[in-house]
């Protein structure tokens, strides 16, 4: 793929310069294309992956406004999803989906939940990997339960693209959001894929550009950096997947058997992201250990569960049924290019020092 542009012209004006930018952001858009095996067509560039998850969402609401649509969100999406389905709540009914222990959905559930009605318009919105505890979804299941209902499959994408396969043309999600940051590429750009057919109403108003769902002027070198951060991914996928998981597992291991009473959220019952390790200390207090670690050098984050006091400040750990009683940390580990096993053994003997520490100021 050629990048031949090096400044911010508007790939919408008509000279030449305009011109060498639409050819630009073309370009990237039948690269990303290429690489998610679907056609270039179905590609629109948005802001980011929450302006992605909206428009998903709450377009297809207001397409099929007046014929009574249904969306179907499982308990432990990002909250662009869970927030979106809030607000169609109006104009939409709304079914939150369980998941078991591990984090995967009830497919059981699912499929008695899309048979109560036939024929209405239904959304069916599952990330395909977790955020926060890294659990896989079964795709290809939730694709083939919702498509024998008639029900259009939405799948955020934003965690799982890059670091397992992703291809739609494998799995046939209708819809799909990504963000390029996630990839190593430029904050700020996003893609939706919508399948041709899929109605969708935009959520802006002001110009024609990206098929009129997301107007405004486009962004041709933010496109190319999405195209190259997502191609180098796929390239290294493979490879980097291996080393993660042996790393994940190795480093999992040394936590179960040098820190007592901690958790691994998600477990060993459900397929995980081979880069994110998630777990829980009971009795500890999330934010002095988090606070801690940081003055260590170690970059963690506890996320939405990164609070003093129980996990159920988590939707997700809440939706998967942990609890406790008192303080309980949450610490997510996420590995990158350049972590290696002594990066992951000095973090599992300082935990294992400052846990003691904050346990013991936790006590009552």
């Amino acid at each position: 793929m050629e990048a031949e542009l090096r400044h911010c012209y508007n790939p919408a004006s008509s000279h030449g310069f305009g011109r060498k930018a639409h050819r630009t952001l073309e370009l990237a858009r039948g690269e990303i294309a290429r690489l998610l095996g679907c056609d270039r067509t179905g590609v629109t560039f948005t802001g980011g992956g929450t302006q992605s998850d909206n428009l998903a969402i709450l377009g297809f609401v207001r397409a099929h406004r007046g014929e009574s649509p249904r969306v179907f969100v499982s308990r432990i999406e990002h909250k662009a999803c869970l927030e979106s389905a809030e607000h169609a709540a109006g104009e939409a009914r709304v079914r939150a989906v369980p998941v078991a222990s591990c984090g995967t959905v009830d497919l059981d559930w699912l499929e008695e939940g899309l048979g109560e009605e036939p024929g209405a318009p239904t959304l069916v919105s599952i990330m395909w990997a977790n955020n926060e505890v890294g659990t896989v979804q079964p795709m290809s299941d939730i694709v083939e339960i919702a498509h024998r209902h008639g029900a259009l499959v939405h799948t955020d994408a934003v965690q799982a693209l890059g670091k397992i396969p992703v291809r739609i043309d494998q799995v046939p999600v209708d819809m799909l959001s990504a963000t390029a940051h996630k990839l190593g590429g430029p904050v700020g750009v996003g893609i939706l894929y919508r399948r041709r057919g899929v109605a969708l109403e935009p959520l802006s108003f002001g110009g024609g550009q990206e098929q009129a769902l997301w107007p405004g002027t486009q962004n041709p070198l933010g496109a190319t950096g999405f195209a190259t951060a997502l191609r180098l991914a796929i390239d290294e996928q493979e490879d980097e997947a291996r080393r993660w998981t042996e790393l994940r597992d190795d480093f999992q291991h040394k936590l179960l058997a040098e820190i007592p009473g901690l958790r691994i959220h998600g477990g060993e019952a459900a397929r995980r992201l081979p880069q994110l390790l998630s777990v829980g200390i009971e009795g500890c207090d999330s934010g002095a250990l988090l606070v801690s670690l940081d003055l260590e050098g170690i970059a963690v984050s506890g996320g939405p569960a990164c609070s003093s006091g129980s996990g159920s400040g988590s939707t997700v750990l809440a939706a998967m049924g942990i609890e406790a009683e008192g303080p309980y940390a949450t610490v997510r580990f996420s590995f990158g290019h350049e972590t290696t096993r002594a990066h992951l053994d000095r973090t599992v003997t300082t935990l294992e020092r400052i846990a003691d520490r904050v346990l013991a100021l936790s006590a009552p």
